[in-house]
């Protein structure tokens, strides 16, 4: 009996084995994260102006402590000065609520939202927001900020208005990317 079914190709197999891999281990967040990232961090001003290019290593693992991740990052090899020795709190994870503890009296809400891990925070007159994700088999931290006050405001019109409400633009101040490689550890379920 003939069928109207394509057949799939090797190739095609192969990337439907790893795409369903990618989004499973997205799915089981942050154990499927767990080991050591290597990578590193760029920092640019608009538009396109390079501050600077650190290399940076990340640690994650279940900490001692039910609810509670290892979340270490070390900037330029320096585990004095460039170490940042976090943890990742489980406030409710069917809900996506986490919390990221600096160890220094700073706590921030982390949300889990899409396949990332999103935070929103202001220092002194920069309001940031941090986005980690997983993109194939790389992790990239992505840090954006902003200035609070906006620098326009505009009311919209017709049906696609925003009903009238005002509408604030923020002018982006910089962006900071760490595109990171997994090096040892647990790797995603196979």
């Amino acid at each position: 009996m003939p069928t109207c079914l394509p057949r799939i190709g090797p190739g095609l197999l192969v990337a439907a084995l790893l795409l369903s891999r990618s989004l499973a281990a997205q799915s089981r967040f942050p154990d499927a994260w767990a080991g050591r990232w290597a990578g590193t961090l760029v920092t640019t001003a608009p538009p396109e102006r390079e501050r600077n290019r650190v290399p940076l290593t990340l640690e994650i693992r279940p900490d001692s402590a039910p609810g509670r991740w290892i979340w270490r990052t070390v900037f330029n090899a320096d585990t004095v000065r460039g170490l940042r020795d976090y943890r990742l709190l489980v406030v409710d994870a069917a809900a996506g609520r986490y919390q990221t503890d600096e160890g220094n009296g700073i706590v921030l809400e982390d949300t889990w939202v899409a396949g990332a891990l999103v935070s929103v925070f202001r220092v002194g007159p920069q309001v940031l927001e941090s986005r980690y994700a997983m993109v194939g088999d790389t992790l990239v931290h992505d840090i954006t900020w902003w200035h609070p006050d906006p620098t326009t405001t505009t009311t919209g019109r017709g049906p696609n208005g925003e009903g009238g409400l005002p509408v604030q633009s923020h002018r982006v101040l910089g962006r900071q990317r760490a595109t990171f490689v997994r090096v040892a550890g647990p790797a995603a379920p196979r």
